[in-house]
């Protein structure tokens, strides 16, 4: 991320700009204008470095992994992945709240194709019976995905 200018502002204008920052991200509604918000906002590299941040916080709140394994996948530094476990521990709400509504409904997504999967012991007819596993078999694996 860019480094802060060694001239801060007065307090005023601070809590002014932040308003403004805070507002701006509060008034998107769409997707499309999400993506074209950031794209204008951030840096390549400071896009990838929030989305390994929120991707470190993510598989820390699924509880499932160590810090090796997120260290591997993500190519983040122990430090960073300590950093924010830290702030999860000691404070991290708005990751907490933000992470959780899309780890459940993962959860939900997940719950519901297993049991499309129990329902559906046999294939339907034309379909050859190797392509049918096949095809469960990857959707198997796509629900198992850390990501």
């Amino acid at each position: 991320m860019s480094r802060i200018s060694k001239h801060p502002n007065e307090e005023i204008v601070e809590n002014k700009l932040y308003d403004i920052f805070i507002n701006s991200i509060k008034n998107i509604n769409q997707t499309e204008d999400v993506v074209s918000f950031l794209n204008d906002l951030l840096s390549p590299q400071e896009k990838v470095m929030l989305a390994k941040r929120i991707g470190v916080a993510y598989l820390l709140l699924q509880g499932k992994y160590t810090y090796d394994e997120i260290k591997k996948a993500l190519r983040v530094s122990l430090g960073t992945i300590a950093k924010i476990h830290a702030v999860l521990a000691l404070q991290g709400e708005g990751f907490r709240k933000t992470l959780q509504k899309i780890i459940f409904k993962k959860n939900v997504k997940n719950s519901l194709s297993e049991l499309l999967e129990i329902l559906t012991p046999l294939p339907p007819k034309g379909v050859s019976r190797g392509e049918w596993h096949k095809s469960r078999r990857q959707a198997r694996w796509k629900r198992e995905e850390p990501l």
